[in-house]
């Protein structure tokens, strides 16, 4: 059995090498009619993207709060996109961020009403589910793959994303209320 587990365990290391994976918590908040989302990101390749996006080295223990949201947060609304569409200044807020010393989590807000006004879908009748595709980083790193977890009611469905297959399923249904 231990001859197993060793070739197992050498090829998730290199498989999720956190060099080459984020992590991403995305939940869709009934009560707001907005998709929160979490993204826990290494700070060399956010500065990889940050310096292919903006032409200048970026050191991110060095930006404010401020200048986090004037560059970080144009980037991920070109980089993320629901059903195929870049989220912009109305459809995307920056949360905020927590900075630690090798990665920091990212914090926004879609707002599933200027998703369906940019698809021209009545949010009458909205669907019951969106298609986000996670595509940060892969201008930088390729082969980086994102896990990406969806919570719902309670229940947590991952997924891992990659350029090849960018897209996770966010189901955006009233919740369940328990009695």
């Amino acid at each position: 059995m231990s001859g197993l587990i060793a070739p197992f365990f050498i090829l998730t290391t290199m498989l999720f090498h956190p060099g080459h994976s984020t992590r991403v918590e995305v939940q869709y908040n009934a009560a707001d009619q907005v998709i929160e989302l979490a993204m826990r990101i290494d700070h060399s390749d956010l500065e990889a993207a940050l310096r292919n996006r903006y032409g200048q080295a970026l050191v991110i223990e060095k930006l404010t709060e401020d200048e986090a949201r004037e560059l970080i947060a144009p980037y991920l609304g070109q980089t993320l996109r629901v059903n195929g569409q870049k989220l912009g200044d109305t459809a995307m807020n920056w949360i905020g961020w927590e900075r630690k010393r090798i990665s920091s989590w990212l914090y926004v807000e879609i707002q599933v009403s200027s998703i369906l006004t940019t698809l021209s879908v009545d949010t009458d009748s909205k669907p019951n589910q969106l298609e986000m595709s996670v595509l940060t980083l892969l201008e930088v790193e390729p082969e980086l793959n994102h896990v990406v977890a969806v919570k719902q009611n309670g229940n947590t469905t991952s997924t891992v994303t990659s350029k090849q297959k960018p897209n996770v399923t966010i189901p955006i249904v009233p919740a369940v209320v328990s009695r």
